[in-house]
């Protein structure tokens, strides 16, 4: 049996997705997910619309792509997409050294840890 004519249970569903079994119900009932009912408790489910159900419930968007730039210090949007972000990545400087700065300019400390009274 291929995956076009696969069918699945509401059990498999569940797990599939890590919900409980009576979610899956409620979502058939509420025409969610599309499915078909065969006897008075149990449904299949195909394939194919467990995967739509999948991706129109997704917040993830396929489209959707992320940048790393290389030895910058912004974060800067791609200029082909205005959804797309680059992140930063500065091969000169251990993670967190940017906020260390930024707290140290906060609380007027300079790079020694001594307090600024200027």
């Amino acid at each position: 049996m291929t995956t076009d004519t696969q069918f699945l249970s509401t059990k498999e569903v569940a797990e599939i997705l890590g919900v409980h079994q009576k979610t899956v119900h409620h979502w058939l009932r509420a025409g969610r997910l599309a499915g078909t009912k065969i006897s008075y408790r149990a449904w299949r489910i195909p394939r194919l619309a467990l995967d739509e159900f999948i991706a129109q419930n997704s917040n993830v968007h396929p489209k959707t792509t992320i940048h790393v730039q290389k030895a910058t210090d912004k974060l800067t949007t791609a200029p082909e997409n205005q959804g797309d972000f680059v992140l930063p990545q500065n091969s000169n400087t251990s993670p967190g050294t940017g906020m260390r700065h930024y707290i140290r300019d906060i609380m007027g400390e300079d790079s020694n840890g001594q307090t600024n009274n200027g």
